[in-house]
């Protein structure tokens, strides 16, 4: 042991230190021997007794004091050593006592192993290999060629030395007791690279966070480099943003489905809650500026959650974090756009319904007519949802310190876009709305009879509504209608808005009508701007469900739905020739009727409404 009131200097192998001795000139030569002062080296087979030191110069300073450089042999074993020397004279080749002032004793320790960097810099819950109580982890240590291989290495957390696994052949195995240890990885380990295996079931749970990791050889420790622990996965802020963004959609959709209100149509698609959020009630259509509000309103909620989830359970800060620049403003563009939209559909008016039920087409058309501000608006609304959400899920969730902003320029865009939506609204005439059909007449109702020329038929329907315009266009299912088999006009006493041309009621008779009196049909009034409104009729219509005849003897009785007292019937042969006059049937109840037998099973059956509207027998 060195007493500690010995002067001593630490070195590594490979290094130089400095001697002081006095009495020496330039050109002495002298020998410096190491001469182990205790017995760990020395017995190791490759530690010779003394390790002798060739000076690379002697250097004289001041009166009589020299100072001799000296290299220590890379392969220098590690102990302590007492430095001794002796000084040779050329001319009598007899050798004196070297006095050392200091350093007296030298303790040559390792050096630090090089480490520069790690990889990964992040441990997560999906790197890991194998599963329960053989879950590892890898981890390697890279620096230059000097750090070796085939050495033995320890691993340090911190100030926290990581106990080794218990070799296989344990009766525990590794890791003992389940507790979190290392394993060198010496099949992934080269000279510059270290390789570790961390082991554990716990171990992500036990270092959870951010912790300062080195290696430790023969007691040295490396530069201690920083690695994150996350006792979660890498997709685990998207999967938190994706289920509570649905959570809260169907939070939502619960409420609405809970309230007392009908809502008063259903979209083609059957989706309850496009329906209730994107329903515009004038119109019966989907609103555009609700929907441009909504979208950005779920990107922002997926990107919040995305950044709160990363920087808590990723990064391991707690902190509430901030909303990003630009996204309020956009915010702020959707609501009052859906607001200013609203304004000027209550006071300019709407645009045309379309179709009967809504659909995704009303997004960019107003009246079945596509808009190409409307068609702009939806694809820069589009484009920039896409883009944010990418750029957030595309994110590091190691690394993210913020949302990303949204540019100025964009920002602009989006305020163009919306501007051109609102102005598209104020510049084009309302559109055609129908609120009310009714079959007001059928004439004649008997317009083909046993043995007579068919008789034309004309049928006459009130519309009542909004935006009605009485020199429209008439279309029924696919066929429109040439000028002369229709005609519109306001109800007497009624007429157009001087201003607009438009009114809110009009009659529409439809001549050469036998085609349009059977079954149900869609009416579509075309404005003259070619904004349309189209609307099913009759409302709640005759069907014929079954019709059933005795075999030997009695009525026929007929099931279906809507039936009303005063319906006829009249009998078809298989080719479509009336079997007899219009009968009266027998009421019975709005879902069952009696009729007579017919003369012949082939016979098929037709009701007529006392209106004049019929229902054949499929």
């Amino acid at each position: 042991m060195l007493a500690q009131t010995q002067p001593k200097q630490v070195i590594h192998p490979g290094e130089t230190i400095s001697i002081a001795s006095p009495g020496l000139t330039t050109g002495d030569k002298i020998k410096v021997v190491l001469k182990p002062v205790a017995e760990p080296p020395a017995k190791k087979p490759a530690c010779p007794d003394e390790v002798t030191l060739v000076p690379a110069q002697v250097g004289v300073q001041g009166s009589g004091q020299a100072t001799i450089s000296l290299g220590i042999p890379p392969n220098a074993c590690l102990g302590a050593y007492m430095v001794t020397g002796t000084k040779q004279n050329d001319q009598t080749k007899e050798n004196g006592g070297l006095e050392i002032t200091s350093p007296e004793f030298v303790s040559v320790v390792q050096p630090p192993p090089e480490v520069t960097t790690i990889s990964p810099k992040a441990l997560f819950l999906d790197d890991g290999q194998g599963s329960g109580q053989n879950t590892s982890y890898l981890i390697n240590f890279l620096g230059p060629n000097s750090l070796k291989a085939d050495a033995t290495y320890s691993l340090r957390f911190a100030d926290y030395a990581l106990a080794p696994c218990a070799p296989p052949d344990d009766a525990a195995g590794p890791p003992q007791n389940g507790q979190s240890c290392f394993e060198q990885n010496k099949k992934g380990s080269q000279d510059g690279q270290i390789s570790f295996l961390l082991k554990g079931p716990s171990f992500l749970q036990n270092f959870a966070g951010k912790q300062a990791v080195s290696v430790l050889l023969n007691g040295a420790e490396s530069a201690r480099q920083d690695l994150i622990v996350v006792n979660a996965s890498k997709s685990t802020p998207r999967t938190y943003a994706l289920v509570i963004t649905a959570a809260l959609v169907g939070l939502i959709y619960i409420l609405l489905s809970a309230g007392a209100r009908a809502l008063p149509v259903k979209s083609r698609t059957g989706s309850y809650l496009l329906t209730a959020l994107f329903m515009d009630e004038q119109t019966q259509t989907y609103s555009l500026s609700k929907c441009q509000f909504y979208a950005w309103t779920i990107a922002a909620i997926l990107g919040y959650i995305f950044f709160a989830v990363a920087r808590s359970i990723i990064q391991g800060v707690a902190v509430f974090p901030d909303i990003p620049g630009g996204l309020p403003a956009i915010l702020l563009y959707s609501a009052g756009t859906s607001v200013l939209a609203t304004g000027i559909t209550g006071s300019k008016g709407s645009k045309g319904a379309g179709e009967v039920h809504p659909t995704l087409a009303d997004f960019i058309t107003t009246g079945g007519v596509v808009a190409p501000e409307r068609l702009q608006f939806v694809v820069w609304t589009a484009v920039g949802v896409f883009t944010f959400l990418t750029i957030v899920f595309k994110s590091d969730p190691l690394t993210v310190s913020d949302l990303p902003k949204i540019p100025d320029g964009f920002l602009q865009l989006m305020g163009i876009s919306s501007a051109g939506y609102l102005a598209g609204k104020l510049a084009r005439k309302a559109g055609p709305v129908i609120k009310v059909i009714s079959v007001t007449n059928v004439n004649p109702i008997d317009y083909d009879p046993p043995g007579a020329a068919p008789v034309p038929t004309a049928l006459t329907l009130n519309l009542q509504g909004q935006n009605l315009d009485p020199k429209a266009t008439i279309k029924v299912g696919s066929t429109v209608l040439r000028g002369d088999l229709f005609t519109i006009t306001p109800p007497t006493g009624q007429a157009a808005d001087p201003q607009s041309g438009f009114c809110t009621e009009l009659n529409v008779i439809l001549r050469d009508a036998a085609t349009f009196v059977v079954g149900k049909h869609t009416l579509s009034l075309v404005n003259s701007d070619g904004q349309a409104a189209d609307v099913d009729y009759p409302i709640g219509p005759m069907t014929i469900e079954s019709v059933i005849t005795p075999p030997q003897q009695g009525d026929t009785v007929v099931t279906g739905k809507s039936f009303v007292d005063g319906t006829q019937y009249r009998w078809y042969t298989a080719a479509g020739i009336p079997a007899g006059a219009l009968q009266a049937a027998a009421f019975v109840s709005d879902t069952r009727l009696t009729v007579g037998r017919p003369a012949d099973a082939t016979h098929k059956l037709t009701l007529v409404s006392p209106k004049g509207l019929r229902v054949q027998q499929s």
